[in-house]
C-alpha cells in the first residue's frame, strides 16, 4: 500500500509520535517492520518526511525531524498535514535538500579522516624503516 493511499483507507491510527526504535507498523512492505533508525541508515529519509506531511496522525521525536531536514520553521501543528500536495512536494524537496546537504559533508568529513589515517600510517611506517 502506498503512503498517500493509506491516509484514505479505513485503518485507523491514534495521534503516535515515534522514536528511532519505533517500527510504522504500515505502509510500504520493504519498511513496515523496521525501526525509524533502521529507515534512516537504509537512506530512506524521502518516505519518512513523506509520513510527517502527508499522514496528519504520524510525528516524530525533535531529533528525528533535525535529521529528517524538517527545521522548526517547517514542521507542521499535529495532528494536521499540508493537504496541498503542490505545497507538500515543495516541503518535501526542501527537507531532501537539507539532508543531501548534509551527507554531502558527512562523506566529506569521513574522506578527510581516511586520508589523515592514511598520511599517520604513513608516518608511522617511515619511522619504523629509520
Amino acid at each position: 500500500m502506498d503512503i498517500l493511499d493509506f491516509e484514505n483507507s479505513t485503518y485507523s491510527v491514534n495521534l503516535r509520535k515515534l522514536t528511532r526504535k519505533s517500527r510504522l507498523g504500515f505502509g510500504y512492505r520493504d519498511i513496515k517492520h523496521i525501526t525509524i533508525q533502521d529507515i534512516m541508515i537504509m537512506n530512506k529519509h524521502k518516505e519518512l518526511i513523506k509520513i510527517y506531511f502527508g499522514l496528519g496522525k504520524i510525528n516524530f521525536t525533535d531529533d528525528i525531524l533535525d535529521e529528517l531536514g524538517i527545521s522548526e520553521d517547517m514542521r507542521i501543528e499535529k495532528p494536521g498535514k499540508i493537504e496541498d500536495y503542490e505545497k507538500r512536494d515543495i516541503q518535501v524537496a526542501k527537507a531532501l535538500k537539507v539532508v543531501k546537504e548534509r551527507r554531502k559533508e558527512e562523506v566529506a568529513a569521513f574522506r578527510e579522516m581516511a586520508r589523515q589515517m592514511r598520511e599517520d600510517q604513513k608516518e608511522v611506517k617511515v619511522k619504523k624503516v629509520d
